[in-house]
């Protein structure tokens, strides 16, 4: 973690992350507190929360895979272009997840108790490896 806030407060850009969210959203508990500690670092980067089911506009301009998953970050330059999206959730759970749903159909109790105990474990490590490489850090 170290070593990724002093990249963080030395980055340079000025970038909003706009999340798309909502309160009831698993996912959403575990991602938006590490990507607050990351805009908090750094003045330059803001952080926008929006509300998924109050921006249908937006939510429908950023489905994932068809879907209206959050939270589903949008990285936005001074001029609002999208350098990039980020979520529902951070790669290494994208992949346990899509990797169920490949294997069962889709996602049981028991899976989403078990994706739970991952982000326990990970504790927002794989989040910040995701940023690193979406802020080119």
């Amino acid at each position: 973690m170290k070593r990724f806030n002093k990249k963080i407060k030395n980055y340079d850009k000025e970038i909003t992350l706009l999340v798309l969210t909502e309160s009831w959203c698993g996912d959403a508990a575990h991602v938006i507190p590490v990507i607050n500690k990351v805009a908090e670092l750094n003045p330059k980067i803001k952080l926008e929360l929006v509300l998924r089911d109050e921006n249908d506009h937006l939510m429908y301009a950023f489905l994932t895979n068809g879907g209206k998953a959050i939270p589903k970050v949008i990285g936005l330059d001074d001029d609002l272009n999208v350098n990039f999206t980020y979520g529902p959730r951070p790669s290494t759970a994208t992949a346990l997840v899509n990797d169920y749903k490949a294997t069962h159909g889709k996602l049981t109790p028991e899976f989403k108790e078990d994706l739970q105990h991952w982000y326990n474990k990970d504790k927002g490590q794989t989040i910040l490896s995701d940023l690193e490489q979406l802020l080119d850090l």
